[in-house]
């Protein structure tokens, strides 16, 4: 989560904080890399790369070597830190819930198979009193099926059982879909409009023998498999297994990488700019800004959007905060180590800081305030106060800090079992490069968020202006 709703206050109260940049101007600089977010991104996007985990950070490797950057990659280790339990418990329901979902759309998918199986015609030649017997199957009661038209063809009686036989057990799966959907816990919004929506069709299917009705089902079938896809991403669980592979993939290409056991990537890579070992983070966790002073760079190596350049120092400023203010702010608004105030969104949580300082001062008057504000029963401020001020340790042997050597045989041997072809890698790297670089509308006068612009500036740039071999 990060601090909830912190870039808009940025964007509202602090603008000078915040701003577009190039990857370009980091040039000849060393940044530190939350790598955990990037993996994220690679596990988890559509990249159809069967290693995609390892094809992504060959991509942004590529990516910084072209803008002449050089990085520190901080993966999260085995060991997590113990005050974010309440984030990993909330995680491990959400992964559950996807698991759930996933199994009772698998399910959905074979019972849409065996409605488009019943064509049309066979549906219409089902007489009356089966398809009210099919619809108290699905649950519903058929006062409409009075009205329902009739005079239909009849098919050969034992036809019509088998169809009819078939459509009841279907039917049934249906009704009890319907009622285990309903589990808040277990099944995600979108599986209950998902059943939703095929209990109504069939409905009308059998009421009214709609003409139509197979189309709608294909339609269904079809947001069916998209969700399914959806939750088939998102049941890969990130191991540490995971995490290595990726780190000893980067350290053979000659990138340093560090491990970050018992605290976050992000607060290392706050601790790397504390001591003046790189320049800026690059993350799209905004409670990088709540460990310390390092600039934070969000959106790096986006196919979409531009570089977002934070400065935590500016933003301290231009609210009015003391740094130990600002962190009492940043929890207010919610964070992965405490809960919060119930009724205190960010604005409300920028002006009582700005106008008590501290949470401790905002609880004694909290009755004053507003006797409906309620500290929520995970509100421990106090231990995310600790977890923001305690970094965790980084080497300190300078010899660490340089960039490692490499075995050109080894690399292309990795690159062979990870089947990257590297001349693609480059042309797609390229592009980026060329997008991201692309300079704001105040600089350049004309829109750099038009597609027209991005595809004027490629066409305009020859690639072997990057000076890549």
């Amino acid at each position: 989560m990060g601090v909830n709703g912190l870039t808009g206050i940025l964007r509202r109260f602090a603008p000078n904080s915040i701003r577009q940049v190039s990857p370009s101007l980091f040039a000849k600089q060393t940044i530190a890399v939350d790598a955990s977010c990037h993996l994220n991104k690679f596990v988890y996007g559509d990249e159809p790369h069967p290693y995609k985990h390892i094809y992504g950070f060959y991509l942004l490797s590529r990516f910084f070597d072209m803008n002449n950057i050089n990085p520190i990659f901080v993966f999260d280790g085995s060991k997590r830190l113990e005050a974010k339990r309440l984030e990993h418990e909330k995680r491990e329901r959400q992964r559950s819930k996807v698991k759930h979902t996933l199994l009772f759309e698998q399910e959905q998918a074979a019972r849409l198979d065996a409605w488009l199986e019943i064509t049309e015609d066979m549906v219409r030649r089902i007489p009356n009193d089966q398809a009210s017997f099919i619809l108290t199957e699905l649950g519903d009661s058929l006062s409409e099926m009075d009205h329902a038209v009739s005079g239909h063809d009849v098919s050969p009686e034992v036809e019509r059982a088998i169809i009819a036989n078939k459509l009841s057990h279907v039917a049934q799966d249906l009704r009890e879909a319907v009622i285990q959907v309903q589990d808040t816990e277990k099944y995600t919004r979108t599986a209950r409009e998902l059943a939703s929506r095929e209990k109504n069709l069939v409905t009308e299917m059998l009421i009214n023998r709609l003409r139509d009705v197979k189309s709608s089902l294909e339609s269904l079938s079809d947001d069916n498999q998209i969700n399914r896809q959806s939750l088939e991403k998102r049941s890969v669980r990130i191991t540490q297994a995971l995490r290595k592979e990726c780190q000893e993939f980067l350290e053979c290409l000659g990138y340093i990488c560090f491990s970050c056991d018992n605290h976050e990537a992000e607060a290392m890579c706050a601790h790397l700019g504390k001591a003046k070992r790189t320049t800026a983070t690059i993350s799209e966790d905004l409670d990088t800004l709540a460990f310390g002073d390092t600039p934070l760079l969000r959106y790096f190596f986006s196919r979409t959007q531009f570089v977002l350049y934070i400065d935590p120092v500016i933003a301290r400023e231009e609210l009015n905060l003391s740094r130990d203010s600002f962190l009492d702010f940043c929890i207010l608004c919610g964070t992965d180590f405490s809960g919060t105030i119930q009724g205190i969104g960010p604005i409300r949580a920028l002006q009582y800081i700005q106008k008590y300082k501290s949470i401790e001062n905002i609880l004694g008057k909290l009755d004053e305030i507003n006797p409906k504000y309620t500290p929520q029963k995970s509100f421990d401020y106090k231990l995310a106060r600790r977890v923001f001020n305690s970094l965790p340790p980084i080497p300190e042997n300078d010899l660490v800090y340089e960039r490692p050597s490499t075995n050109q045989s080894e690399i292309e041997d990795l690159l062979r079992y990870y089947e990257i072809d590297t001349v693609e890698a480059d042309v797609k790297v390229k592009t980026a490069v060329v997008r991201q670089n692309i300079t704001q509308p105040n600089e350049r006068g004309t829109d750099p968020f038009s597609v027209n612009t991005f595809d004027s500036t490629l066409l305009a740039i020859d690639n072997n202006s990057f000076g890549i071999n």
